[in-house]
């Protein structure tokens, strides 16, 4: 299932995880365990990704400090903020941990992504409609 997630990710040009991450959260896996896996995938392709960008020396060294201090602080504060929320006592006082806003985040991030990409892809035929070619283009039947 996650080979087909995967091809279809990189077919299409989007992040696996909007194809993995609701998959494994209707599959029953436990919310913290699918945010580690989704965060590890992450981790090689960015890693793949730079290292190919690094390699054809497309990478503005400048722009890549400062998207990463941005992105290392806006992870740690974000964490914080979760952990936090996560946190909970009951009325009777009792401390428990809520991993519903984990799966939350989660679907929020995915929605938010996939709205994104579908007005990203409005905005482009519009500007550039004759451009926009097919898996097919080339094939003659």
């Amino acid at each position: 299932m996650f080979v087909t997630a995967g091809l279809f990710a990189g077919t299409l040009g989007i992040g696996g995880g909007i194809i993995t991450v609701p998959i494994m959260l209707a599959m029953g896996v436990h919310p913290g365990v699918v945010s580690a896996t989704s965060s590890a995938m992450i981790l090689f392709t960015a890693f793949a990704s730079v290292t190919a960008f690094w390699i054809f020396g497309l990478i503005l060294v400048d722009f890549a400090v400062v998207a990463f201090i941005v992105g290392f602080c806006a992870t740690f504060i974000g964490q914080l903020f979760h952990r936090q929320a996560r946190q909970a006592r009951s009325a009777s006082g009792r401390d428990f941990e809520r991993n519903s806003y984990t799966a939350f985040a989660i679907g929020a991030v995915v929605l938010v992504s996939a709205l994104f990409m579908t007005v990203e892809y409005v905005f482009s035929i519009v500007e550039e409609p004759e451009d926009q070619g097919g898996m097919c283009d080339g094939l003659r039947f």
